[in-house]
C-alpha cells in the first residue's frame, strides 16, 4: 500500500503510555492508528494495514506474545515489522517474542532516540523486503516469489510429487507475423499478447513458469494448491481467449490474433528445475508432456484438454468430444475434448 507517511499502529492497554508513543511518533513524522489491547490490535492490523507495530507485552486476555503467534501464522502478514515493548528485561522474556515473531524488542523506560532509530531500522528493512519481493515478481510468479522469500533456505534443486494442471498456450501465425514486421513492432506485439496470457492465468491463481517466446508455460496446483485447480485451468484458458481475439495492436491495425491451448491434469514433479547457480520452478511428468502436445494440436481458437480435466470440468464448461487423438512426438493415442465456452 502506497503511503506519503509510513503508518504505525501503536497497541497498549494504558492511555498514557499510548499518548507518550503518540507524541513521539508523530513528531517524527509518522501516520498513528491506535488500539488498547490485542484483540483490538488484531482487527486494525486487518482494516488498516500499518506498515509497522508497536506492541506492548503486557496486556489482559490478549498479551503481545500471542497477538505476535497470531499474526506470524498468516502468510499476508509475515513480513509486517513488529518492536515489543516492555517493562520485562529477562533473557528469556525476549526469546520469548523473538521466538513468536517479533523482530526487535525495546524495554521501557526506553529512550527517544533508541526508539527512533529501531523504528527506522525496521521500516527500511521492510521497504528493501518490498522492493526485493517486486523485483522478484517480475521475473516470476507471484506466488514463486512469495514462496521464495517465505523461505529462502528451501530454494534448491528438486521437488514433489503434486496432482497438478498444466497449460500451455501458443500465438498462431506469429512466425509469419514476425516475417512481415519491424523488431520493434514485433516485441510490441509479443509483450501485449503475453501480459493479457499472463493476466489471465494469475488472475485465477496459476502460476507462470515460462514464457516461450510467443507461448506461455503454466499450471495450477503448484505451489499454491487450490481444491478447483482444473476449473481455474479452464476459466483461465476461456479468458485468454476472449482477451487475445480482442486484443487491439496499435502497430498492426486490423490484425486479430489467436491461439491454441492445451490443458492436462495428472501427476506430477514440482520444484526447481536447473543448476544450483540458476534455476526456475516447474512442473515435469508426462501430463506435461501431453499438454505440450495437445497445444500444438490446437487450431487456432481451440482449447484441447485430457480425459483427466474433463471429468473435473465437464459441468463447467460446454465441450466438444473429438475422440481420441494420436499426438505428434506420441505413439498413444489421447482422448480429446475441445471447450467451447461455459456451461
Amino acid at each position: 500500500m502506497s503511503r506519503l507517511q509510513p503508518l504505525i499502529l501503536i497497541v497498549d492497554d494504558e492511555p498514557a503510555n499510548r499518548a507518550l508513543l503518540r507524541k513521539l511518533l508523530v513528531h517524527q513524522g509518522y501516520d498513528i492508528v491506535e488500539a488498547e489491547d490485542g484483540a483490538a490490535a488484531l482487527h486494525a492490523v486487518e482494516e488498516h494495514e500499518p506498515d509497522l507495530l508497536c506492541l506492548d507485552v503486557m496486556m489482559p486476555r490478549m498479551d503481545g506474545i500471542e497477538v505476535c503467534q497470531r499474526l506470524r501464522a498468516q502468510p499476508r502478514h509475515e513480513g509486517l515489522p513488529i518492536l515489543l515493548l516492555t517493562a520485562l528485561n529477562r533473557s528469556d522474556d525476549k526469546a520469548r517474542g523473538i521466538e513468536a515473531g517479533a523482530n526487535d524488542f525495546l524495554t521501557k523506560p526506553f529512550d527517544e532516540v533508541e526508539l527512533t532509530a529501531r523504528i527506522r531500522s525496521l521500516l527500511r528493512t521492510r521497504a528493501l523486503q518490498d522492493r526485493l519481493a517486486d523485483l522478484l515478481g517480475r521475473y516470476v510468479s507471484e506466488s514463486v516469489a512469495a514462496e521464495a522469500l517465505r523461505d529462502p533456505g528451501g530454494v534448491s534443486l528438486g521437488g514433489e510429487r503434486r496432482y497438478v494442471t498444466t497449460l500451455f498456450a501458443d500465438l498462431r501465425g506469429y512466425t509469419a507475423l514476425a516475417a512481415e514486421q519491424e523488431p520493434e513492432i514485433t516485441l510490441d506485439l509479443l509483450n501485449r499478447y503475453l501480459t493479457v496470457v499472463s493476466d489471465a492465468v494469475e488472475q485465477e491463481g496459476g502460476t507462470v513458469a515460462d514464457l516461450l517466446g510467443d507461448g506461455i508455460f503454466a499450471f495450477f496446483g503448484a505451489p499454491v494448491m487450490h481444491a478447483d485447480d482444473p476449473a481455474r485451468a479452464a476459466r483461465s484458458a476461456l479468458a485468454m481467449q476472449a482477451a487475445v481475439a480482442t486484443l487491439e495492436i496499435p502497430s498492426m491495425p486490423g490484425v486479430r490474433l489467436q491461439t491454441g491451448i492445451g490443458i492436462t491434469t495428472g501427476q506430477v514433479i514440482a520444484g526447481n528445475v536447473g543448476s544450483e547457480r540458476r534455476m526456475h520452478y516447474a512442473v515435469v511428468g508426462e501430463p506435461v508432456n501431453i499438454a505440450a502436445r495437445l497445444q500444438a494440436a490446437a487450431g487456432p481458437g481451440q482449447i484441447l484438454i485430457d480425459a483427466a480435466t474433463h471429468d473435473v470440468v465437464s459441468s463447467l464448461v460446454r465441450v466438444q468430444d473429438l475422440g481420441s487423438l494420436r499426438l505428434a512426438g506420441k505413439g498413444d493415442w489421447v482422448q480429446a475434448y475441445n471447450v467451447v465456452a461455459p456451461a
